[in-house]
């Protein structure tokens, strides 16, 4: 992919352009591979056209491309959501949340493989100011979260609320790793019929996981899972 029709961005509207090409680049290689540790910082800048110190002008690191992707593929996954809640007229709130969430989250396996190596992978590597801006952001996007479930399923506390956004993110990134297994384990699952029922379908098993945890929070208070200061 060819870095623009400029050589060097030299306004904030050229280095915005560039900035999204190199994370439009990035989504694109992740929707082949679904796989971040198969996303290299050095085929990045040569698929955007760039020398890698250029692309280390925009992004400090490939963690730091790939948190700000993640970020972007949040925002849109919300927007979808919401559309997607407005639309299901499900009668039962807590079903029709669960079911929302799993079939938006089922078509979006970037953002999904993004979440799953977010705590593991994606947070490390990074400055302090880079680190504050994603946490920031994630904050509002739970806070936007939460209050789309709340316009479901009735008013949330700040510690369900906590929860839920937990569970979700949770669900989202751990229920996507066990649903995608090595080549090792496929093999196995192969040659082992017996073991079929540790094969999970994505979509069900977010939705039961979302279902069981809102179905929880109506039946027993949950404690503040806020870390004291």
């Amino acid at each position: 992919m060819p870095a623009g029709s400029f050589t060097r961005a030299r306004t904030a509207e050229q280095r915005s352009q560039r900035r999204t090409e190199i994370l439009a680049t990035a989504a694109a290689m992740l929707a082949d591979t679904t796989r971040v540790g198969e996303l290299s910082l050095n085929e990045l800048a040569r698929r955007v056209g760039l020398a890698k110190s250029n692309v280390l002008r925009y992004f400090e690191t490939r963690e730091a491309v790939l948190l700000a992707l993640l970020e972007q593929q949040y925002d849109d996954w919300l927007d979808e959501l919401a559309v997607a809640l407005r639309e299901d007229q499900q009668a039962d709130p807590i079903e029709r949340v669960a079911d929302a969430v799993a079939r938006t989250a089922t078509d979006r396996p970037v953002l999904c493989e993004l979440i799953a190596t977010s705590g593991t992978v994606l947070e490390h590597n990074v400055s302090g100011a880079v680190a504050a801006t994603y946490k920031q952001t994630a904050y509002a996007q739970a806070i936007r979260l939460t209050d789309l479930v709340a316009a479901v399923v009735g008013e949330l506390s700040t510690p369900d609320r906590l929860a839920i956004a937990g569970a979700v993110n949770l669900g989202l990134g751990g229920v996507w790793g066990m649903c995608r297994p090595s080549e090792g384990m496929t093999a196995a699952y192969q040659e082992h019929p017996e073991l079929a029922a540790m094969q999970l379908d994505f979509r069900t098993a977010l939705r039961e996981f979302v279902a069981t945890t809102l179905t929880g929070l109506q039946h027993r208070p949950v404690a503040d899972i806020r870390r004291a200061p």
